[in-house]
Formats: structure tokens, C-alpha cells, sequence
């Protein structure tokens, strides 16, 4: 429910995801460390499989928002950068928020149709990835990196997940250098990232961080809707209705259409 009181979605760490699989190892480098995600169902219809792993015991919350429901932050330069924008560019991050003090968000992952996209269940994950990613070895410390549709790579799973009807959004984060005082525009910086990003890649070099927040839009924010776990007591819907009243007044509330058709476990002594 961190969800209503922060107003903002978090995007964890692929290599920390229920499917183990997903942290895709492909000439020695763990893909799974830079790809941060969010994962929700594309499905309107509940699943009774799903409210069994996700909710405890049928008794949390499923939330539901629309597509797209990030803020568009108008892309502006801190004072003193030494960078041009042409127009209004808009993103889920601002420019200050892509680049932390070791990491930095790639900012061609944020557009719409890039930043979100249902997952493609398959039997071949493993060889798609080998065949999307390339690596050319120079030498011990240099090589040239190449991968090829990686907004589609991470969203890719085993035919076995297939019942989640994931929809999955990402972003791709990776180790940076320091942002000099001039921006991430100044020769300093852009000049020396390529070869930077890459040796961190080779040596297994992670972002210095596991998860990042963006923040959820006014709009989707009214749209939120709160649907109250089937088995539930009738203090927990009351305490799910009060945390909503709180932080999302203008968000809906209701109760799962299961409820009343499902028998809690009886819980018997043990031996």
C-alpha cells in the first residue's frame, strides 16, 4: 500500500524478481542488474492464482491504474549545465533525477512506447537473448558491446509465468560517472562514459542502486482503484478505506468480486 502514501511506483532490480530466470547472464554479464522494472497484470479480470502468491492469503489489495500513469516532467537543464533542449521535451524523470552521483537512467527508455509493453511469453528466452546481444572482444579491458531490441529483451518469460498476463514497464539504469557542475553535456563527461559503462559491464559492475521511484500523475491518481482482497475481515476493509481516504481521496474502492465464493483454510492443531 506504499503505493497510496508515496503516490510514486518502484522499479526494482531485474536479478531480484520471483522468476530466477530473468537474470539473464550472457557473456558474463548479469543483464538483470541494469534493467529496473515494474510489473503489473494487463488482465481486468482477477486471478484467483495470483491473489494467492501476491496478496497473503487472499487478504492484501489489487491495484488498478491506467496505462500510462506517470508524470510528464518538462525536461529543463539545471543552472549552469552546459546543455541545450530543443522545444518541451517531457519524461517520468526529470533531468535531475536521471542522473544520480553513480548511476544514470538512459533517457531514449522513458518514451511511451518504449517505457511499457505486455510480456511475450516463450519456450526460447535464453536463445534470443545470446542472439540480441553481441560482444566483440578487443582486448582483456576493451570490447564493443551491441544488443539489439532490448525494450523487448526484458520482457521476455518463461511460457510457465504465462498465467500473470504481465505488463511490464522498465527502465534501463546504469553505473555512471559523477555529473561535473557544466551537465552531463560537457566533453568531460560524455567523452569518457562509453568506455566507463562498458569496463562496468565487463567487471559485473552494478548501478548503486536496487530500486527508483517515479512518480504517478494526478490524473491516474483519480483513476486508482483499490480492490479489497476476497478474504478479508471486515476490519481490514475498513483500515484499506480509511489508508485510501487519506492519501487518495478521489481514488475507488471495492470489493473483489470473489468474495463470499471462496472458503478461508481451516487452520487445524498440529501433532
Amino acid at each position: 500500500m506504499k503505493i497510496l502514501s508515496s503516490k510514486k511506483l518502484r522499479f526494482n532490480r531485474l536479478d531480484q524478481m520471483d522468476d530466477v530466470r530473468e537474470s539473464k547472464i550472457q557473456h558474463g554479464i548479469n543483464f538483470g542488474k541494469y534493467f529496473f522494472v515494474s510489473c503489473w497484470t494487463h488482465s481486468n479480470k482477477e486471478s484467483i492464482p495470483q491473489w494467492h502468491m501476491y496478496s497473503g492469503g487472499m487478504k492484501g489489495v489489487r491495484i488498478s491504474l491506467p496505462m500510462m500513469p506517470f508524470k510528464r516532467k518538462l525536461i529543463t537543464p539545471k543552472p549552469g549545465w552546459d546543455m541545450k533542449v530543443q522545444g518541451k521535451m517531457y519524461s517520468p524523470l526529470s533531468l535531475d533525477e536521471q542522473y544520480g552521483s553513480d548511476y544514470m537512467v538512459l533517457s531514449m527508455f522513458m518514451e511511451q512506447d518504449k517505457l511499457g509493453g505486455p510480456v511475450e511469453y516463450c519456450t526460447d528466452a535464453d536463445s534470443r537473448y545470446a542472439e540480441a546481444i553481441k560482444i566483440e572482444r578487443i582486448s582483456p579491458n576493451k570490447a564493443n558491446l551491441a544488443i539489439s531490441r532490448p525494450f523487448d529483451l526484458v520482457r521476455l518469460k518463461s511460457i510457465d509465468w504465462s498465467f500473470q498476463q504481465e505488463y511490464r514497464y522498465f527502465l534501463f539504469i546504469i553505473p555512471s560517472l559523477p555529473v561535473p557542475s557544466s551537465g552531463p553535456g560537457s566533453p568531460e563527461f560524455y567523452e569518457k562514459l562509453p568506455s566507463f559503462m562498458l569496463n562496468a559491464f565487463l567487471s559485473g559492475r552494478a548501478p548503486g542502486i536496487h530500486y527508483i521511484d517515479v512518480d504517478l500523475s494526478d490524473a491516474a491518481l483519480r483513476h486508482l482503484i483499490v480492490t479489497i482482497g476476497p478474504l478479508c475481515s471486515s476490519e481490514s476493509k475498513q483500515r484499506v478505506r480509511n489508508l485510501v481516504a487519506d492519501h487518495i481521496p478521489e481514488a475507488h474502492v471495492i470489493e473483489s468480486r470473489l468474495t463470499g465464493t471462496i472458503r478461508e483454510p481451516e487452520k487445524h492443531g498440529s501433532f
